[in-house]
């Protein structure tokens, strides 16, 4: 099915990121100091902003197609996939992390010691609730937004591989501070993104890509946790 948007809505949902991350780091903080009954820590706002940030965003998005008179839903093609595909979707999760941990090897792209991240990972209010996030809403949200919403339009207008292109190095660099910028990482990211675009592509589902996705970030977290000497872990 053709879809029913262009450049201007695509272009319009990349910029409702901007105020949705805004409203979602001040709810989250407003929530935060009701919980605590004080100003939250970086720790404590950490998933939470990201959560209200994602959450605003999703409503934003739904109130652009409702004001287009069309079905988000239908137009990002997110119907679940039916059958066994679920499973080979779910299946190319791990087999996607193993990749990258061989490709990381060669690339020798060293672990990264980035203190928040550690921090969140092993405090144990804040690690379910990344670990839910990271393989629910984010992956969710993040797939609505380059493979739902930018890489048909690219694609129409600039090819199957400048769309690819065009999709994943932003969403390289979007994960650029949680690897502190290591060019590694962000190349071994691009390629993450390209394998979730052509899931996409070739499914003609932004749900099977999310399965994809939710699956490679649960094996991420699985191999840090199964690697990591932090006896709190």
């Amino acid at each position: 099915m053709k879809p029913e948007w262009g450049w201007k809505e695509a272009l319009a949902s990349v910029g409702l990121m901007g105020p949705s991350l805004l409203a979602g780091t001040i709810l989250a903080y407003a929530a935060g100091y009701l919980v605590h009954g004080k100003a939250p820590s970086s720790l404590q706002l950490a998933v939470p902003s990201q959560v209200f940030s994602y959450a605003c965003w999703l409503v934003c998005i739904w109130l652009l197609f409702k004001v287009k008179g069309l079905s988000a839903p239908r137009e990002l093609e997110l119907g679940w996939p039916g059958g066994p595909a679920v499973l080979q979707y779910l299946a190319l999760g791990p087999a996607l992390t193993l990749g990258v941990g061989v490709l990381g090897n060669l690339l020798k792209a060293n672990d990264l010691n980035v203190n928040l991240i550690k921090d969140i990972l092993a405090d144990p209010i804040a690690r379910p609730m990344l670990l839910l996030f990271g393989v629910t809403i984010g992956p969710l949200v993040e797939e609505m937004l380059f493979r739902g919403i930018l890489l048909p339009v690219a694609a129409r207008t600039l090819g199957v591989a400048g769309a690819l292109l065009l999709t994943s190095v932003p969403f390289a660099l979007i994960h650029g501070p949680q690897y502190s910028w290591s060019w590694q990482h962000l190349v071994l990211l691009v390629g993450v993104s390209v394998a979730f675009g052509v899931v996409r592509l070739r499914s003609g589902s932004t749900m099977a890509s999310t399965l994809t996705h939710g699956a490679y970030n649960l094996m991420m977290f699985a191999g840090y946790f199964i690697t990591h000497k932090d006896p709190q872990l």
